[in-house]
């Protein structure tokens, strides 16, 4: 028995489904799958950010941010301790 990758239901393995417990699973994994690539827009919005000078790094992660994944919340800004 094997869980499917999708829903997560145990079903007998076969040739026929390896990973999937049913078709539609294959096919709703196949469309709930994020997108890999960027758009051509965003790499060139990130092109355009090279070339713009910022006053300090959060600026620039925030924007990069707003560039690369809209729709999540801001970064935490972590403090990291100096080693003087």
């Amino acid at each position: 028995m094997e869980s499917c990758s999708y829903c997560g239901i145990a079903f007998p393995k076969t040739r026929k489904t390896r990973k999937y417990c049913t078709p539609r699973c294959k096919t709703n994994a196949c469309l709930a799958r994020k997108p890999r690539r960027m758009r051509a827009a965003d790499v060139a919005a990130i092109y355009d950010l090279l070339n713009e000078e910022f006053a300090n790094v959060d600026l620039l992660r925030e924007r990069l941010r707003e560039i690369v994944a809209p729709g999540q919340p801001p970064i935490p800004i972590v403090a990291v301790p100096r080693l003087d």
